[in-house]
């Protein structure tokens, strides 16, 4: 990876700087222009195969040690927002869909910044009385100020082959943009995501996807040790990856992480091999 100068001037450890959203489990990475700031959303919600753990959660203030960010979600916070209905106490509504709600969780999420990358890792537990089967984070990498982002710049790997989303298509998801990737081998049987998102036709060989800013000579890479799927909304230009725990016993703890880098020349090279 390549460190680059300008991400926070004046810091002794010239560490990308982050700037939390409030109690939300939003934080601003702040990205010098051309590529310009990104805001990590992690998570935005706690998905599993059944339904919704949480949506729109809200919780601690964020603490910062260092090049460190900490942040907690219990119970009381895992739902919040306009665009999130209860319809009863089993069942959500979020932008017009309804989906089963699922067990409620509790997490810790830890962001680690150094000069070209954020790493973040989230421990998730199952506060209900069932499993939690294939429980999943969804994490937005969404582009704030990026005019040069599109769908042409844009890369997965695919059948062995690097590709831009614009070759995938987006025919699944809403007709704005939005699209789901499934990773080879996995299934996320989610009404929410298989009506919302839409799932594509084309698998993806590995939980990664970079953004390729040309004017800049960087890409912005979104990648996961593990994961059900990558999405991306074409109109909102975001880059998203859920990851995935697996099943979670009631009462058990589960990790899963991933990180955001900066990375020099043409960042599609860096989906390359095994």
């Amino acid at each position: 990876m390549v460190a680059f100068s300008g991400c926070a001037p004046g810091r002794p450890d010239k560490s990308l700087y982050l700037v939390p959203c409030g109690r939300t489990t939003e934080v601003v990475i702040r990205v010098p222009p051309p590529i310009g700031d990104v805001r990590l959303w992690v998570p935005e919600a706690i998905m599993s195969n059944k339904g919704g753990c949480a949506v729109y959660p809200v919780g601690s203030d964020w603490k910062r040690d260092g090049n460190r960010l900490i942040h907690r979600v219990d119970r009381d916070g895992n739902f919040s927002g306009s665009n999130l209905h209860r319809i009863d106490d089993e069942t959500l509504e979020c932008a017009g869909v309804r989906f089963p709600k699922d067990n409620p969780v509790a997490w810790q999420t830890t962001l680690v910044a150094d000069a070209d990358s954020v790493k973040f890792d989230i421990q998730l537990t199952n506060l209900g009385q069932r499993t939690i089967e294939k429980a999943g984070a969804a994490v937005c990498l969404k582009f704030l100020n990026a005019p040069w982002w599109a769908d042409e710049h844009t890369f997965v790997r695919s059948a062995g082959h690097v590709l831009p989303l614009a070759e995938l298509g987006r025919h699944a998801g809403q007709p704005n943009g939005f699209e789901a990737y499934l990773l080879e081998g996995e299934a996320f049987d989610n009404g929410f995501y298989r009506e919302f998102w839409g799932f594509n036709r084309n698998r993806l060989d590995a939980p990664m996807m970079v953004s390729q800013c040309y004017p800049a000579g960087l890409g912005v890479m979104i990648r996961a040790d593990r994961a059900y799927f990558l999405h991306s909304n074409a109109g909102n230009p975001c880059t998203d990856v859920m990851l995935a725990f697996g099943n979670i016993q009631p009462g058990a703890t589960a990790s899963s992480a991933g990180s955001v880098e900066i990375v020099s020349g043409h960042a599609a090279e860096r989906l390359t091999g095994p």
